[in-house]
This record gives C-alpha cells, sequence and structure tokens, in this order.
C-alpha cells in the first residue's frame, strides 16, 4: 500500500510540476518555470532513491543479489544527485528550485488532508446533496481567482519609467537577452532555456543559429531508435510497438505500390516512407511543450525538396540513362512535330524540374509556419482576455486549433510524399504504359 501510495504521489507531482511550469512559461518567466521543473524532478528523484535504499535494506528479501544492488544504486545515485543539484543552483533561480523541490512534498500533504476530510463527517454532509456541494465548489474556486488576481496585483511589476534603462545595443548578446529584439517569435523551447540561462556564452549562440537543424538531427535520432527498438527482437505475436511499426510499413508499401506499380514500387518504399514518418515527425514536434516545428525553418525544408530533386534526378539518370534523360527532356519525340517542338520543350521541362523544389519547399514551410503562428496568436490572446487581473496564466484557446494542427500536420506530410512519389513516377520508363495500351488493344480485338 505505501509504495502504490508512493507512485500516485510521484504521478501527481510530475502532472503539478508540468502545470505550473507552463503556467510560469505563459507569463513569460523562462528561468523560473525550468528552475521550478528542474526541482521537481529532483524531488522526484531523491525519493526515488529513497525507495531504492530502504526496500533494499528492509524487504523480505533483503540479502539477496537484487536487494543488494537496489541499495547500492540508491547509496551511489545520491551523491550524483547532490552533485546535479549543486550545478542547477548555479544557472537556475535557487528559490524556485527551491519551491519545485518543495511540490512533492505539498501534493503529500495535500494528500493526506484530503484523506482526513474524505472520511469526515463535515464532507458527507457537504456531499449529500449536489446542489450544497456544487456551491461550495464554485465559492472556492471564485476566492481563489480573486485571490490570485490580488496577489499579481501585490508583485506587479514596476512602471516602464521606474524600471532601469536596457542594455546597449552593442554589447555584445544584449539583442539576444533581450526578448523583444529577438526576430524568432513563438512558444518557449529547450534553446530559450538555454539562452535565457547564459545569453553571452558563444555556445549559446552557436545553438541559436542551428536550432532548427538541431532539433531535426534530435527527431532523424528519435525515429531511428524506435525503429531499432521495434525491429530488434521481431517476435511470432508482436508487441503493441512492432505492431505499430509493422502497420505503418504496411500501409505505406501498399501506398506506394498502388502509385508506381508492383515493378518499381518496393524499391522506392524505404525512401518515400523515411520522407513520410521524417515530415510528419517534425511537423507534430511543434505542438510539444518546449520543442520546436523543424520543417518551420525554410533552410529544413528546402534542405528536403533539393534532396528529393537530386534523388529523382538520380533516378532518371539510372532509369533512362543519359541519352534516355535528355529524350525525356525533350518530350520524347518521336514523329516530325515532337522533333519541331523538342527545342521548345527542353527550357519548358527544365524550368519544371528546377520549379519542383521551390514549391515543395515553400507549400511545406509556409503550413507549417502558418500552423505555428496561429497557435501563438490565440495563446496570446487568452492572456490577453485574463491581462485585466494581471494572472500569471490564460485562457487556452489555442488547444482548440490542436484537432486542426494534427490535420494539418499529416496531410503536408502526405502532400509532400505524395508529389515525390509522381514526380518519380514522371521519371521512371513508361513501358508499363505501352503493355496496358497493349492489353486493352487485344481485349478489344
Amino acid at each position: 500500500m505505501g509504495l502504490e501510495f508512493l507512485a500516485r504521489l510521484r504521478r501527481s507531482s510530475f502532472v503539478a510540476g508540468c502545470v505550473a511550469s507552463l503556467l510560469a512559461m505563459s507569463a513569460g518567466a523562462v528561468l523560473p518555470a525550468g528552475g521550478l521543473f528542474a526541482g521537481v524532478l529532483a524531488s522526484l528523484l531523491n525519493l526515488e532513491l529513497v525507495r531504492l535504499v530502504v526496500t533494499g535494506l528492509l524487504s523480505p528479501d533483503r540479502g539477496t543479489a537484487p536487494a543488494v544492488k537496489r541499495a547500492a544504486a540508491g547509496l551511489v545515485g545520491t551523491p550524483l544527485l547532490l552533485g546535479a543539484g549543486w550545478l542547477l543552483l548555479r544557472v537556475l533561480p535557487p528559490a524556485w528550485l527551491m519551491a519545485g523541490f518543495l511540490l512533492p512534498f505539498a501534493v503529500l500533504l495535500l494528500k493526506a488532508c484530503s484523506t482526513l476530510l474524505l472520511g469526515s463527517r463535515a464532507w458527507a454532509t457537504l456531499t449529500r446533496s449536489r446542489w450544497r456541494g456544487a456551491f461550495v465548489v464554485g465559492a472556492l474556486v471564485v476566492l481563489a481567482w480573486l485571490g490570485a488576481g490580488a496577489w499579481a496585483r501585490a508583485h506587479a511589476a514596476p512602471h516602464v519609467e521606474d524600471a532601469p534603462l536596457a542594455a546597449p545595443v552593442n554589447v555584445p548578446g544584449a539583442a539576444r537577452a533581450n526578448p523583444e529584439t529577438r526576430k524568432d517569435i513563438g512558444f518557449p523551447t529547450l534553446v530559450s532555456l538555454l539562452e535565457a540561462s547564459a545569453p553571452h556564452a558563444r555556445w549559446v549562440e552557436w545553438v541559436v543559429q542551428y536550432e532548427a537543424v538541431l532539433f531535426a538531427i534530435f527527431i532523424a535520432a528519435l525515429l531511428a531508435f524506435l525503429a531499432w527498438l521495434a525491429g530488434r527482437k521481431p517476435q511470432r505475436i508482436p508487441t503493441p510497438l512492432q505492431n505499430l511499426v509493422e502497420w505503418i510499413v504496411e500501409y505505406i508499401h501498399d501506398f506506394v505500390v498502388g502509385i508506381l506499380g508492383p515493378k518499381y514500387g518496393p524499391r522506392y518504399v524505404p525512401f518515400l516512407g523515411t520522407l513520410f514518418l521524417y515530415i510528419f515527425a517534425m511537423n507534430l514536434f511543434g505542438l510539444i511543450p518546449l520543442m520546436h516545428s523543424p520543417t518551420s525553418s525554410l533552410n529544413v525544408t528546402v534542405a528536403l525538396a533539393l534532396t528529393v530533386f537530386v534523388y529523382v534526378q538520380y533516378t532518371g539518370f539510372r532509369e533512362l540513362g543519359v541519352v534516355g534523360w535528355f529524350d525525356h527532356m525533350l518530350g520524347n519525340p518521336r514523329d516530325v512535330t515532337g522533333w519541331v517542338l523538342a527545342p521548345l520543350m527542353l527550357p519548358i521541362h527544365l524550368l519544371g524540374e528546377l520549379a519542383k523544389p521551390i514549391s515543395l519547399s515553400c507549400r511545406l514551410f509556409g503550413n507549417i509556419f502558418g500552423e505555428d503562428m496561429l497557435l501563438v496568436a490565440f495563446a496570446t490572446l487568452g492572456i490577453s482576455i485574463l491581462s485585466g487581473l494581471h494572472l500569471p496564466f490564460g485562457l487556452p484557446i489555442h488547444a482548440l486549433f490542436f484537432p486542426l494542427a494534427l490535420l494539418g500536420s499529416a496531410l503536408q506530410a502526405m502532400v509532400f510524399t505524395v508529389l515525390t512519389t509522381i514526380y518519380l513516377l514522371l521519371m521512371l520508363p513508361h513501358e508499363h504504359h505501352e503493355s496496358g495500351h497493349e492489353a486493352e488493344a487485344t481485349h478489344a480485338h
């Protein structure tokens, strides 16, 4: 019972810490939010280390190898946790770290009080009538709302005229430290936390410059790890992860083969499937708190489009040959009219091939960037609605657009992949079309 209660305490504390950190970030307090969340994690890890030591020394199986390992892990992890706490104290605000560290104990106190309350006579009298209970809950919500507003007004920021002068623009790092001079406007990310913690560090400037690329590399590594995890021990009765990966691969295989045909389709399933999953994951990553959508950067979408362009042209040279590729660019002239129009078809086809990466990159970038800006605009509107109360949070209006963002992310990944498949189909040899026409003629005969 005690371990089950401790597990519920960890889950409740983690959820409460996430909510409190997100509320602090919505008010613009990036460093305090990071300190609060780090304190919660440190406190939960401390509780886990204490559990390992206690269960290793006092459990019925004490003295066995598993119990000794648990106790040793708890004893070794405690000084490591203390060292990590010392590093966090040098980077993050100590007061917010302490608040996050004490949050699980506050949850423990509230759980104890709620246990006493649920067993009391007053609670039984209160819940005997639903109307009486609803009235009491509504009164508590109103009192908490008014109390939060009064606290926020009492601790409001000083007026602009009382604030100190801003740092000069020519000071190194001042433009990045001042959020009003930043060019990127959006939700806070892990890179924002790093930038706020060390605004003058050279390596932070490098991380900020290559933020989209680093997130893209991280997502690629995460997908590779999930694929390795799903396929490292294949089973006849698949695990949930293996079942999901097999279903995705089968669906993409059937989709690609349905467009390219059974002769060429299986050959290009790995490339097209990887392209779809990679773009879909990058689109969705912007919806995760503290994460960033790499496809909202034109650099990433241009790189994807250029990869498709190079691969399509390479496929054309490999399948058609150099002469066949130029014959394709000339419009496959086979009669006098075709050869007369060949000088006109060559520049048209070349311009069309060069326009394909431009359309692919701009379409994906515009849709994902516009989707992110829509969420940011409605999140700002939700904060502005309650700005008169000076609360550290706002109405989550942007959450209403999450289903639309999920649909848009999947649709844009599908459009990019379908267009790439069509570009490959146009570049492949057309013998199957000719054999199809011959079969139709034989059937008609």
